[in-house]
């Protein structure tokens, strides 16, 4: 099994193409039209924001997750959009999101995006197909039905169907499930409304294996327009600024983009002035935290003690004197906690906070009231992806010795985008969740949730997701440990 490495390498001297793709083509399909491409899988929510694009960069989605993940939000490109990045969209997902978002300046390339920039097909299941996971290249396992309406024309202008069996190939498959529309349930079902059978062996014979591919086609377009525009030299105009935004038009005409808690979550916040960065190793203060959750013992204490001065500044005064910081340690923080308990909606003694028992471990149900009554506020604290803690969090933690080891580290080894692309990585996940649970001293399931709350995670699926995109630092961790105790790395 080989360990997992980084992101994708940024040319030194040009501004970066990434391309998400599979099933329409596969990662050597598109390197062969355009060799210098970041070839990544179909794109889902809560990527694009975190692959580093910058001004002057370029993005082509042709295919994209929606099903078992949420898909690409608009808002998402439209943040890209108004960084300067060059967002193009054809053939699947891609057509789609260019034609929703074509008055905002992205760009789309393709019959499928015509289509449905003209209204000619509306429904999104008119480009979603099954296919098989990363493991199998995402092999498409059934029919587009934008693949088949076209197919089927051709079908028809070439005499191998006539015009009622054409018809009933298409309103067949349009009524079935999007999951459904492989060769063999489609055409058998047409052949049950009536479909004359000769002419629908004649179809399998011809189409159900190859034969037109409208978006295959379109992405090969997309492909080799974006080689005959080359991506322009960073250091150019406009390339490689990080923080320039504004760039957003509707219509031609500059339009604000909103910066809501929602978008804040979505995007990296670069690291501190002062701290290094590279190009090809895009690591905002997110990842650092996320990092610092993962290897960081200090970690749980100093969250807690973020927690704590977080919420006492958000209760409202009755005396003059501020509210204690993260800095004023953990029994001064407890002791003002404890006095706004009941301003917080919190049970006034243990037996009453039955319900809220499973976000302490069972040592600490055992604590005072005093003592775990402060801490059951801090783990309560987080309980929403949409709350903006990482702010807080980096300017108390930007000087700590811990917040530039980690931050320099994460540089060197890289992030891990993406769905999983492996059974090994699968494999690296689990063992270093299994791992880090040992060493937190999780012995059982109720010790599992107060762990990884106390750790700044909303859950195990937080959790798992957090190490696998952390598995070049986690094995690079592993390997200073084995080093640290005289073991084989």
């Amino acid at each position: 099994m080989t360990a997992p490495t980084g992101t994708h390498a940024r040319a030194a001297s040009r501004c970066r193409t990434v391309v998400t793709a599979g099933p329409t083509l596969t990662p050597d399909e598109v390197r062969s039209h355009l060799p210098a491409a970041e070839v990544r899988p179909p794109v889902a929510a809560d990527q694009v924001l975190r692959w580093g694009l910058r001004s002057g960069d370029r993005l082509l989605i042709i295919d994209g997750l929606f099903l078992h993940s949420r898909a690409v939000r608009h808002k998402e490109l439209l943040a890209l959009l108004d960084g300067g990045v060059e967002v193009y969209g054809a053939a699947s997902m891609g057509a789609l999101r260019a034609a929703e978002l074509a008055s905002f300046g992205m760009t789309g390339i393709g019959s499928v995006f015509r289509a449905y920039r003209d209204q000619e097909v509306t429904g999104d299941d008119e480009v979603a197909l099954l296919h098989a996971g990363p493991e199998d290249g995402h092999r498409a396992l059934s029919w587009a039905l934008v693949d088949l309406r076209h197919a089927v024309g051709h079908a028809l202008r070439t005499g191998v169907i006539g015009p009622e069996c054409a018809a009933l190939i298409v309103d067949t498959a349009a009524e079935l499930p999007f999951t459904a529309r492989d060769s063999a349930t489609v055409l058998t079902a047409a052949r049950a409304r009536g479909a004359d059978a000769d002419e629908l062996r004649a179809f399998r014979a011809r189409y159900s294996r190859s034969g037109p591919r409208i978006k295959r086609r379109d992405a090969v377009t997309a492909l080799r327009r974006l080689a005959l525009t080359e991506a322009p030299r960073a250091g150019t105009a406009g390339a490689g600024e990080t923080a320039a935004r504004g760039r957003l038009t509707y219509l031609g005409a500059p339009t604000p983009l909103a910066e809501t808690v929602f978008l804040r979550s979505w995007r990296s916040t670069p690291l501190p002035q002062g701290f290094p960065a590279r190009a090809d190793t895009p690591v905002g203060s997110e990842q650092v935290l996320e990092a610092l959750a993962l290897t960081w013992d200090g970690f749980p204490d100093a969250l807690r003690d973020i927690a704590a001065a977080e919420i006492l500044a958000a209760l409202p005064r009755t005396d003059a004197a501020p509210a204690p910081t993260a800095g004023a340690g953990w029994p001064a923080l407890s002791a003002a906690l404890t006095m706004h308990l009941a301003d917080l909606r919190l049970p006034a003694d243990p037996a009453a906070a039955r319900s809220y028992a499973e976000l302490l471990r069972p040592g600490e149900r055992k604590l005072p009231w005093r003592q775990a009554g402060p801490l059951l506020a801090t783990r309560l604290w987080r309980t929403t992806s949409r709350l903006d803690w990482a702010t807080s969090a980096v300017a108390v933690l930007r000087d700590h010795p811990a917040f530039a080891e980690t931050a320099a580290t994460l540089i060197r080894c890289g992030t891990n985008g993406g769905p999983a692309d492996s059974a090994a990585e699968r494999q690296w996940t689990q063992a270093h969740c299994a791992r880090l649970l040992g060493a937190w001293k999780v012995t059982g399931s109720a010790e599992l949730l107060p762990a990884l709350r106390a750790h700044g995670f909303l859950g195990l699926a937080d959790f798992v997701r957090t190490v696998r995109a952390h598995l070049p630092l986690l094995a690079d961790d592993g390997r200073d440990a084995a080093r640290r105790e005289g073991a084989p790395a």
